[in-house]
């Protein structure tokens, strides 16, 4: 959807297990957190342990090794005026324009683990807290804007799988199949400060089964390290009778380790490259929401940031990393509002 980090281990011609990172990823996790689009979040499903920070790596972690932790993005968007909303709604061409609504910011942190049941396949689990703020919406007469309230609640269980199904004989190439599984375990009945239910598009789970399934690829080039993957999640019915939009996540990442190669730089023994920079794009798409069968005009669209990035390897066992994205391409149905900037943190153990 949604965090990631990845280790990749291969072994030798003597048998030993190596660790070796690759750069961090758009994630597994990239398949992504199953959402919509400008005021709603994009998390994937990946575990970060590895040089991206949300692009997915092709790499997987070791046979027997664990690795789990913290993911948290905190989005802000330029919220909109009351007399903006209001001229929205009273000027718009049919009441499905005139619904809309501003959003001042997002927060969703995350907790996850993950499995290497062997050397090429990763299994894992993602439980996330959502939490919006600031939503408002012109009231039905159009002559007032209502402050909703602070919906948040948790998103609902998440689970994926990595299998990589090549690699190079130098361990420089890795490419794997991604799937993914959002479940409507999470809470979908939050209500207003007016009593109402959120519509389902601010609800932290939207109640629906929403799968995924992408391929994440790593090139390992000395210093530097090549990530992509892409991701595309459908939305079935769920809560309200909404369908909130299939997606599609696209992710690029460029990874630079200042010391040592970049693709051994987490979780070794000599810890030879405790810092690398990265720089990653960002995109999805979405389709419209439908609720009821009714297409909302003022969703789905096509979003795309920059975000550069830090990653640190205090030690074999652990990293952190920290990224800021800006969104050049800001492509949306309707009004929704826009995204201003975003910042994703990853905290990843692994023993």
């Amino acid at each position: 959807m949604t965090l990631l980090v990845k280790i990749i281990g291969y072994r030798d011609n003597m048998g030993q297990l190596r660790l070796i990172s690759a750069t961090i990823v758009a994630s597994v996790f990239t398949v992504h957190a199953a959402t919509a689009l400008a005021d709603h979040g994009s998390l994937g499903f990946g575990i970060g342990t590895a040089s991206p920070i949300i692009t997915q790596t092709g790499i997987t972690l070791p046979v027997g090794m664990w690795a789990g932790g913290l993911i948290t993005q905190f989005t802000s968007f330029n919220r909109a005026s009351d007399a903006t909303l209001l001229d929205l709604k009273n000027n718009a061409i049919d009441d499905a324009h005139g619904d809309v609504h501003s959003v001042n910011s997002m927060i969703q942190p995350s907790v996850f683990a993950a499995y290497g049941v062997t050397d090429n396949l990763t299994l894992g689990i993602r439980l996330p807290y959502v939490q919006r703020f600031g939503v408002r919406s012109p009231n039905d007469n159009g002559d007032a804007v209502n402050n909703q309230g602070n919906p948040g609640g948790f998103g609902g269980v998440s689970v994926f799988s990595q299998y990589r199904f090549f690699h190079t004989l130098d361990n420089l190439n890795h490419l794997s199949l991604v799937v993914a599984l959002k479940t409507p375990s999470g809470m979908s009945h939050v209500k207003t400060n007016q009593g109402d239910r959120f519509e389902t598009h601010h609800q932290p789970n939207s109640g629906a089964w929403s799968p995924s399934v992408g391929f994440s690829f790593t090139r390992a080039m000395g210093k530097f390290s090549f990530d992509s993957s892409v991701l595309y999640t459908v939305a079935t019915t769920g809560s309200q009778k909404t369908d909130l939009g299939d997606t599609f996540d696209y992710n690029v990442a460029l990874s630079y380790a200042f010391i040592g190669v970049a693709r051994n730089n987490l979780f070794v023994d000599s810890n030879n490259a405790p810092w690398t920079a990265v720089l990653e794009l960002n995109g999805m798409w979405q389709d419209r929401q439908k609720t009821a069968g009714l297409i909302d005009p003022n969703s789905g669209g096509n979003t795309i940031f920059i975000s550069p990035g830090i990653r640190y390897a205090g030690g074999k066992n652990w990293n952190t990393a920290l990224s800021i994205g800006t969104p050049i391409v800001k492509d949306t149905n309707g009004y929704q509002t826009p995204p201003d900037y975003r910042i994703t943190y990853r905290l990843v153990f692994s023993f």
